[in-house]
């Protein structure tokens, strides 16, 4: 009786996505039915509501290591579970990083957003991470350059500089996350982008913008009159 409650259960579920997609759906239903591939013929319910309790949103769930959701011990995660959160959360970095490829041309700051927040704004460390342009903005590539301490990075321009010359850039987008939520430049990120930019100058690698990354934020240099 109760494994027919949960087919039928599921049954509405799926129809539902199929006819309206996830309009209206809350995040712990969601990730139910995201559950349903991996938990089968049971009550994935509960399962959803205890990650979302520990991980507090969606994206996090999806984003967090197969040691530490395993270490929680919810009854029906396994192993399977975390593989598929994990390919989901490949995916979406996929898609993003395809859309601003694209969208780069055009300027977009919503666009690398959302690309380096689905890259670095979940991330419980500070990085520092390079994208590298050619002269028409044709996205060339981007790397982390620096992983830091949670409140701090350390920059090395000879580092930097190094980078720069293999993609042959002739333009940068810097961006780092700030772990704490507030998107608010700090002293210290001031400095070192007017230090940063005044190194490049002398290559001819414009500076295009320094976006601070938050999960739910984000500010940019270039939007703000500073660079």
């Amino acid at each position: 009786m109760e494994e027919k409650e949960h087919s039928g259960h599921r049954g509405r579920i799926r129809s539902k996505i199929l006819k309206n997609g996830l309009d209206g759906f809350l995040d712990y239903e969601i990730l139910e039915a995201l559950l349903f591939y991996t938990i089968l013929r049971k009550d994935t319910k509960q399962a959803a509501k205890d990650l979302l309790k520990e991980f507090k949103t969606l994206e996090r769930v999806l984003a967090t290591s197969k040691d530490e959701i395993l270490s929680l011990k919810i009854k029906g995660i396994s192993e399977n579970t975390c593989i598929h959160f994990k390919l989901l959360n490949d995916l979406n970095k996929k898609l993003y990083k395809e859309k601003f490829r694209k969208e780069i041309i055009l300027n977009s700051v919503e666009a690398t957003y959302d690309y380096l927040k689905s890259s670095i704004g979940l991330l419980e460390k500070e990085v520092f991470k390079i994208i590298f342009l050619s002269a028409n903005n044709k996205y060339l590539g981007d790397e982390i350059i620096f992983l830091g301490t949670i409140d701090r990075s350390q920059i090395y321009p000879r580092e930097i500089v190094k980078c720069v010359m293999k993609y042959n850039a002739k333009s940068v987008i810097f961006s780092h996350n700030h772990p704490s939520g507030n998107p608010k430049p700090s002293q210290a990120d001031l400095e070192m982008t007017k230090k940063l930019k005044k190194i490049l100058e002398p290559l001819e690698v414009r500076v295009l913008d320094h976006i601070i990354i938050t999960p739910e934020k984000y500010y940019s240099f270039l939007e703000e009159g500073i660079i």
